[in-house]
């Protein structure tokens, strides 16, 4: 039986600014990839792909930085005093980009650090890195900090950067010591686009005095590789998963227990996602390899 294209509802997706322009985004090219009884499972799986538009983004971030207010606002019987309070916190914070294992210019922090001064509006002096937050709180002074970032996998970036020692001075000091230090004196918010349950869980173990803020917590529901996962129908919830398998295998894309590459992406998190500015590595690779002639749906960092 011929499975016809959906190609007026992907040209309606990419009219609206759900899905990217092609070029960057190929449907067609990547359905082209099946073998034609695979084909209902691709489609299903490409309608659970979700694309994350730049304009999108800011309106998310803007969303998560805005819901800290139901941690900080202890007055909310008091337009007056709720404004008050909340200006107070603002005009404290301290932004602070997080950084990969080994921080780099490229890391979504930074580009997420410029969102906090565009569209939140934050004091561009008070957007620092880590290094000079950590020299500040050693100079005697507090302040709230403000983590940002794009997306939490793992949560070990964050855990990475929350421990990762700078020499401040003549002493070795890590938003860790910082905290076990000064105790209740400082806030910590991390406001992320999307976290995964997996990040906010390591992130509760490892960053004790952390408070996680995203637009959107994400599941297992989310995960094309789940028993409860939302992309599938009823009746695919084991052919589904099965289907992500075998055709990984077949492009070759290897198995490395939830390490990098691997066909599962990142942590075995089986994501179905990408934002205006790429994919996190917790993304199927299915969708932006190019290995053995594969047409990507999306090409990897480059959206």
């Amino acid at each position: 039986m011929e499975v016809v294209l959906p190609t007026d509802k992907w040209r309606y997706m990419v009219t609206t600014g759900l899905w990217p322009k092609r070029g960057n985004f190929d449907p067609k090219a990547w359905i082209s990839n099946f073998l034609p009884d695979e084909l209902p499972l691709a489609l299903r799986l490409l309608d659970g792909f979700t694309f994350f538009t730049d304009e999108l983004v800011k309106q998310m971030f803007r969303s998560a930085f805005l819901n800290i207010s139901q941690h900080v606002i202890s007055d909310k019987n008091s337009l007056q005093n709720s404004r008050a309070e909340w200006s107070n916190f603002v005009s404290s914070l301290v932004v602070v980009r997080v950084t990969g294992e080994v921080p780099r210019d490229a890391d979504s922090g930074f580009a997420f650090a410029r969102l906090a001064r565009d569209v939140l509006m934050l004091d561009e002096e008070r957007i620092v890195s880590p290094e000079i937050a950590l020299t500040y709180f050693a100079s005697g002074n507090t302040a709230n900090i403000l983590f940002v970032d794009d997306f939490v996998g793992s949560g070990n970036q964050f855990g990475d950067t929350w421990e990762r020692k700078y020499t401040i001075g003549q002493h070795k000091i890590s938003f860790k010591d910082v905290h076990a230090y000064l105790g209740d004196k400082i806030k910590y918010f991390y406001c992320p686009v999307i976290c995964t349950e997996l990040g906010r869980s390591n992130i509760a173990i490892r960053c004790d005095g952390v408070k996680i803020v995203p637009a959107h917590f994400y599941t297992s529901r989310q995960s094309a590789l789940s028993n409860d996962s939302a992309i599938w129908r009823e009746d695919m919830k084991t052919e589904g998963p099965e289907f992500v398998a075998s055709v990984s295998a077949r492009i070759g894309i290897p198995d490395t227990d939830g390490g990098e590459d691997c066909w599962r992406g990142f942590h075995k998190l089986g994501l179905a996602l990408a934002f205006g500015h790429g994919c996190p590595d917790a993304t199927l690779p299915i969708f932006y390899t190019q290995q053995n002639n594969w047409k990507p749906l999306v090409k990897k960092g480059a959206l």
